[in-house]
């Protein structure tokens, strides 16, 4: 399961357009790869979708890039995306509305359900998938709101 999560976001890297290090003698030369700062609501999903050992990775994924591999990751697994879409309406009712990162990697993964690819995946049930086309079109709101108006 964590391989097939892992592959998961290194594959919509890749697809994302992330740069491939290459094994040649020239990367020998090349500083070595960093990880980054992750997205506190990149941080959150992953907690909301119990893959929080997944921070790791996705802190070398470029912050632009970190709403498609999640999407990606939630896409291929049910559990973790009705997960996912439980934490968006709880972050809705609190906040009236959902982060702006969490917006595009709820776009990208109906995309991904709309694509060639969903041959290659397991569809999730219409009611969970108008749940997230319904939150896909909720307003932006920034994090620190939806967090101030949570119910401790």
């Amino acid at each position: 399961m964590m391989k097939s999560a892992i592959l998961a976001v290194a594959l919509a890297a890749v697809r994302a357009g992330a740069a491939v290090p290459s094994l040649g003698a020239a990367s020998a030369s090349a500083a070595p790869v960093q990880g980054g700062i992750i997205n506190l609501s990149c941080m959150e999903a992953l907690v909301a979708v119990e893959q929080a050992r997944l921070a790791g990775v996705f802190s070398f994924i470029p912050e632009k890039d970190s709403p498609a591999a999640f999407g990606d990751l939630v896409a291929h697994d049910g559990k973790a995306l009705k997960r996912y879409a439980d934490k968006l309406d709880q972050d809705f009712k609190a906040g009236a509305g959902i982060t702006a990162w969490d917006h595009e990697a709820v776009v990208f993964t109906l995309s991904l359900f709309s694509s060639p690819l969903a041959q290659t995946l397991d569809l999730p049930a219409p009611k969970l998938q108008a749940r997230l086309t319904a939150l896909s079109l909720a307003p932006t709101v920034p994090l620190g709101a939806i967090v101030a108006r949570r119910k401790k």
